[in-house]
């Protein structure tokens, strides 16, 4: 038995050895080559091009719908002093009317409201019946007031623009105002604004309101700054600066004085300063060279305007010379600018639009009626800055400029139609 195991023992080692030979090896290298197995690949469908599509931004919302209102506030001087003008604008308003009463698109209030004197003996002499803000009533093609206080597209012929605004002129003596307000009246004309109240109905939350003051000389209220009441003005159309305009029809500090109110002219009794005052006389000291202007009404237009450029350029564009040689010129002007301002429109988007490659920004807008457009037709309006819409990236919304040329319809609205950004899955 042992010797059985130890011939094993032998027989193992031996073939261990075996194993480890140079024969083995050549034994190996003798064998045919197989390659290793390849790894089966999956087999995908083909990606096809991702498609986008078009989208209308609509869903019936307000914003879409264009009926633009503007509500005019005239605010008249009604001094002894002013009758030439009012009889000049009242030549004249048909040219600041012509672009916003044929305009069919816009829907328009025109009032006016007079100055105010808050001394003692105005509040005793004054004859007439109406209250501080009070709207004048409107008077028809006859000059006879009607029971309304505010001129409406409407109105049609029916009524008078001319005649409403031609409020007349009340002397001093027969107590007509000295120190003129416009301030005052002004704040009084949007206070009495609620229900029940004067002017209920002439204001409106979506109308942008325009504030026209005409006068030859300047503010006199005492407890309201100009910047104070610029902000009245903002703060009343919910504090949208946008929806506010004021405009001066003025006289400049370098009229003669033959056209200002006495407290512009350079007078011993309102500039003392201008003066060596004696006993016997009061002599020009020669200090008062270039006049005066209304200077409060100036720093209210700049204020309330603020966002339409700088100081010069806020002048330059919303106040005109009550004795202007253009004045009808200037009055066109102010018409066109209230237009343009009216039909401003900005339609905010509920997803970013696609540009292409090239560049190309994937929204288009269309002007017409619901049945129009929910059949993807109406006027297409062009995408460029005069008399189409730009799209603002940093508030992702369309602004519509006011020299679009619509083919006005009643109840015409927008639709806007875009590629999204973002697919939604």
């Amino acid at each position: 038995m042992r010797h059985l195991t130890v011939v094993c023992i032998y027989l193992t080692a031996f073939a261990l050895l075996s194993a480890c030979s140079p024969e083995s090896s050549d034994i190996k290298a003798q064998m045919p080559f197989q390659e290793p197995a390849k790894p089966e690949v999956p087999v995908y469908d083909k990606v096809a091009p991702q498609e986008f599509k078009w989208i209308t931004e609509d869903g019936g919302q307000s914003q879409f719908d264009f009926n633009p209102q503007v509500d005019i506030l005239f605010v008249m001087d009604n001094s002894d002093s002013m009758k030439s003008a009012q009889e000049n604008l009242n030549r004249n308003i048909d040219r600041f009317t012509a672009g916003i009463v044929k305009n069919k698109m816009i829907d328009y209030h025109i009032g006016v409201v007079s100055t105010w004197d808050s001394s003692e003996r105005f509040a005793k002499a004054k004859k007439d019946s109406f209250n501080i803000g009070d709207l004048r009533y409107v008077k028809d093609a006859n000059g006879k007031f009607v029971n309304k206080r505010f001129y409406t597209k409407a109105d049609g012929g029916k009524n008078s623009l001319a005649a409403t605004l031609a409020i007349g002129v009340t002397p001093y003596a027969e107590g007509g105002p000295e120190n003129e307000e416009f301030f005052s009246p002004l704040a009084a004309a949007l206070e009495n604004a609620g229900r029940g109240a004067t002017n209920e109905g002439f204001f409106r939350d979506n109308a942008q309101l325009v504030v026209v003051i005409m006068t030859d000389a300047d503010d006199s209220t005492s407890r309201i700054s100009p910047e104070q009441m610029a902000k009245t003005l903002v703060d009343f159309k919910g504090g949208k600066e946008e929806k506010v305009s004021v405009f001066g029809v003025l006289v400049r500090p370098n009229d003669p004085d033959q056209y200002k109110d006495w407290d512009l002219r350079i007078h011993p009794k309102y500039h003392p300063e201008c003066f060596d005052i004696t006993q016997k006389a009061a002599k020009n000291n020669g200090k008062c060279t270039s006049g005066f202007g209304p200077d409060r009404l100036d720093q209210l237009i700049v204020a309330a305007n603020a966002n339409s450029g700088t100081p010069e350029q806020i002048r330059a564009k919303f106040i005109m010379s009550i004795v202007s040689k253009n004045f009808g010129s200037d009055l066109a002007k102010i018409g066109e600018d209230i237009t343009v301002k009216t039909l401003e429109k900005e339609i905010f988007l509920s997803q970013r639009p696609r540009v292409t490659a090239e560049g190309k920004l994937m929204v288009r807008v269309r002007y017409g009626t619901e049945k129009e457009l929910s059949a993807g037709k109406g006027q297409i309006i062009p995408q460029k800055q005069d008399g189409g819409w730009l799209y603002d990236p940093e508030n992702n919304s369309v602004h519509l400029s006011g020299t679009i040329a619509y083919s006005y319809q009643d109840g015409a609205r927008f639709a806007v139609d875009l590629i999204p950004l973002t697919i939604k899955q």
